[in-house]
């Protein structure tokens, strides 16, 4: 920490987003100094730094970062097959650390990581921002006021832009870089929104994976999964490259049954004209209907959001999720979207995995402690 008491950050990259990440530190009155790392060959340190003020130093190696004493915390944007191994280090180091999602191939590798984070008793976890989402906010106020009565089932839905939008020779589209393909890229956004607001972990999955896209990759670019909750609730979740319109096409969606009422949270919807391109409409309406005791309002109440926009990835949500984290790692709490998440969604992909190559449902049990801030 400088001694105006702002923050020193560390920012590592290895192959991703790149400067996004260093552009919303750029914007938070709490940064005072950012410590940029290319992990590897495949990141330009200067592009990472960008036109950061606040960029004091630019290293190239991940220990030599590491042995500083004045670090408060690390931000780690690491391909999928590099990260554990990062975060590893910087856990040990006893650093607490925001990593950009997936940040692993495999469960296993995110466990080792979460456990070593345990150990040193450091803050880890993920860059969901859309936690932060005000539909989100305002649905997670909603349950807790017993709106929606006893949650039944829940369902997410991500679809992006076809594959010929996309460069598939990239490392994304690798089963050796990636790990997973559309489930793990871009649905762990929705899936992880469907288990904050389920607040409780899935026990079976039922699903199927493939490749419908003209353009054939290694990993899946379309997925269907049954979730059974621990309580016996159940919910769906489906991802795809599906949409014409452009790489920036999207439909994210999640919806909530319960018996007192239900909820409908549109994300981002893709424009009605696709034609030349499409881009995600940002200002949208959430509705909740209630006939709970303290909700009736004789129909469905709506609320409409705009988002403000905001340089960096994630925008203010990602400034809003980086203050808590900021705020939780000072203390030694969880992260606002805690490493225990990570581990387990990936365990569902690897269920969804498994449930389709074998075309039965597979179990996952239950861990004997969940450090789980949901």
């Amino acid at each position: 920490m400088k001694e105006d008491g702002t923050l020193v950050v560390g920012a590592i990259s290895s192959h991703g987003h790149e400067n996004g990440h260093v552009l919303v530190l750029d914007q938070l009155s709490e940064v005072g100094t950012i410590h940029v790392c290319a992990a590897t060959e495949l990141v330009n340190v200067e592009d990472l730094a960008g036109e950061s003020v606040r960029v004091d130093g630019k290293y190239s190696d991940v220990d030599a970062l590491l042995a500083r004493d004045d670090l408060d915390a690390v931000i780690v944007c690491a391909r999928p097959d590099h990260a554990p191994d990062i975060l590893e280090k910087v856990v040990s180091a006893g650093l607490p650390v925001l990593y950009d999602k997936p940040a692993a191939t495999r469960s296993a590798d995110m466990a080792r990581v979460a456990e070593a984070a345990r150990r040193q008793g450091v803050s880890a976890g993920a860059m969901l921002q859309w936690r932060y989402h005000p539909m989100t906010r305002s649905l997670k106020r909603a349950l807790a006021g017993g709106a929606l009565g006893d949650v039944m089932t829940v369902e997410g839905k991500l679809l992006n832009g076809l594959l010929k939008y996309r460069d598939t020779s990239t490392y994304l589209f690798a089963p050796e870089t990636a790990g997973h393909g559309i489930l793990s890229w871009l649905g762990c956004h929705c899936l992880d929104l469907v288990l904050y607001l389920m607040e409780e972990r899935v026990v079976e999955v039922m699903a199927m994976v493939g490749n419908l896209n003209p353009e054939k990759v290694a990993v899946e670019d379309t997925g269907f999964l049954i979730l059974k909750f621990a309580s016996g609730r159940m919910g769906s979740f489906q991802a795809g490259y599906h949409l014409l319109g452009s790489r920036a096409s999207y439909d994210f969606y999640v919806g909530m049954r319960g018996t007192e009422g239900f909820a409908v949270l549109p994300f981002l919807q893709p424009q009605e004209e696709t034609s030349g391109g499409s881009e995600v409409e940002h200002t949208l309406t959430y509705s909740l209907f209630s006939e709970a005791r303290g909700w009736k309002t004789g129909g469905v109440r709506r609320e409409r959001f705009a988002i403000p926009h905001a340089p960096g990835y994630g925008g203010v949500m990602a400034e809003e999720l980086y203050r808590d984290f900021f705020a939780a790692a000072k203390k030694g709490e969880p992260a606002p979207a805690p490493i225990e998440d990570s581990v387990h969604m990936m365990e569902i992909i690897e269920a969804a995995k498994e449930s389709s190559a074998s075309g039965r449902a597979v179990g996952i049990p239950l861990p004997s402690s969940i450090g789980s801030a949901t």
